[in-house]
């Protein structure tokens, strides 16, 4: 998301300090090294990966995210920063509202009473409360949107370190006409996912309104796994054959935004599922 932000935001005639595999803001110096004579952060760095990462590097993901987010929100303060956009996830909700085949679209206010399904959903929540306290006792301000599923081109195509949509497209061209596709689960779990242009449209719009607390960011547009494997498939052009692993971590059974407060705001997304898979599937065949 950051490499996209940075073209974006340079498009737009802003000047901009990219820190991408430059500086390792774990180190509270190098946050304040990079936040010197800035107006505005965004914030997007984050350890993150695949399902089954996120259900197995616990104490490593919830160790380097924090201290990513505490060093930069001293760092934004000290350097007094005007503004700074953090990225949050959809993994901050409760997951009473996503373990049933029901779909229960997810509201800002839902994230109360706690209960993310990961550690990584436990870091995140934690860290916008890192964010909002710099902003209540220092005047930092701060803008949080929480994202569903961002995807689209660039993305990591290591398939343990990417999401479904980079992983499943990468699986559907390797097996083939006629090849197995493995599937984590029994592929009915239901996702939203949110291509990377309407992605940032709306980091843009939010970081430059008044709305200080977390919004959603995404799609209503839900499918099932299986269904997505199926539109990877006809894509490409090509059918396979879905094989389940029912063994392997799946998360939650239905994952859903409710998108009533950002499109309030005139954002609404425009690259369809169909558009941006498509879009994607090139990206791979065009690698070297």
């Amino acid at each position: 998301i950051g490499h996209h932000l940075q073209h974006y935001l340079e498009k737009k005639g802003h000047s901009v300090r990219s820190v991408d595999m430059e500086f390792d803001l774990r180190d509270p110096l190098n946050a304040f090294h990079v936040t010197k004579d800035i107006d505005w952060v965004f914030n997007l760095a984050a350890l993150n990966g695949s399902i089954e990462f996120t259900t197995n590097n616990h104490a490593e993901l919830v160790h380097n995210n924090a201290l990513v987010n505490l060093n930069m929100a001293e760092a934004c303060w000290k350097n007094k920063v005007q503004r700074v956009f953090y990225s949050s996830s959809a993994c901050v909700y409760p997951m009473h509202y996503q373990e049933t085949e029901e779909v229960h679209p997810l509201k800002e206010e839902d994230v109360d009473p706690a209960h993310p399904d990961t550690e990584y959903g436990w870091e995140k929540l934690f860290s916008e409360h890192v964010w909002k306290s710099y902003e209540m006792d220092r005047g930092l301000e701060v803008r949080i949107g929480r994202f569903f599923n961002i995807y689209g081109t660039e993305t990591l195509f290591d398939t343990l370190l990417s999401k479904a949509p980079m992983a499943l497209t990468k699986k559907v061209i390797d097996a083939g006409e006629g090849g197995e596709v493995l599937i984590w689960g029994d592929g009915e779990q239901k996702r939203s996912f949110c291509y990377i242009d309407d992605c940032l449209e709306a980091i843009y719009l939010l970081m430059c309104s008044d709305v200080n607390t977390p919004t959603n960011i995404g799609t209503e547009e839900l499918v099932t796994i299986n269904r997505l494997v199926d539109l990877i498939a006809e894509i490409e052009g090509i059918h396979v054959k879905k094989v389940h692993q029912l063994d392997k971590v799946q998360g939650v059974r239905t994952r859903h935004s409710d998108l009533t407060k950002i499109t309030t705001m005139g954002w609404k997304p425009k690259v369809n599922l169909r558009e941006g898979m498509t879009r994607l599937n090139a990206y791979i065949h065009g690698r070297p």
